[in-house]
């Protein structure tokens, strides 16, 4: 009877990790638009415990629409100190791991792909804080029907809570 619950507790494990392989960002995934790459790249950060930016992007002149994008860790570079070498107790040398994805639009198809991609962080990620994280937070139901009440009823925001 334990080793039938072990088996389960063990597939429930493997079903969990491949689920987890989905998220991933990989070369040559595909996506309709630059957003659907960016809210992707966005469940993967969450998921991972790290927020995202929007380092560069390049637009057609004539169109306006986006060529490329660069998605990076919001973290992402290196770190400068404001204390002078010499006076540090526990020198350490800044890396420089740019947890980023490269998307680009395929003109055959109109469609972006990834082209590169890096996960490596310079910096430990909590995928259990993630919530916590500015790009990440949101109301619940709860307290977006009693604000929108609130609104229609004239009470201020600063006398919701």
């Amino acid at each position: 009877m334990a080793e039938g619950s072990s088996n389960q507790c063990c597939n429930s494990k493997t079903d969990q990790f491949e689920e987890q392989l989905e998220y991933v960002p990989k070369v040559v995934m595909t996506f309709l638009t630059c957003e659907a790459a960016n809210n992707f790249y966005k469940e993967y950060a969450k998921r991972g415990g790290f927020a995202t930016k929007i380092r560069n992007s390049n637009k057609n002149k004539k169109t306006g629409e986006i060529k490329n994008k660069l998605i990076t860790c919001n973290r992402e570079g290196k770190m400068t100190s404001h204390i002078p070498e010499a006076e540090k107790t526990n020198p350490m040398s800044p890396a420089n791991y740019p947890a980023r994805i490269y998307v680009y639009i395929q003109k055959s198809n109109q469609q972006f792909i990834i082209s590169k991609v890096v996960l490596e962080h310079s910096h430990p990620c909590f995928p259990d804080l993630a919530g916590m994280l500015p790009q990440h937070m949101g109301l619940n139901m709860y307290v977006h029907h009693v604000i929108e009440n609130n609104e229609h009823a004239g009470i201020r925001p600063s006398k919701t809570y």
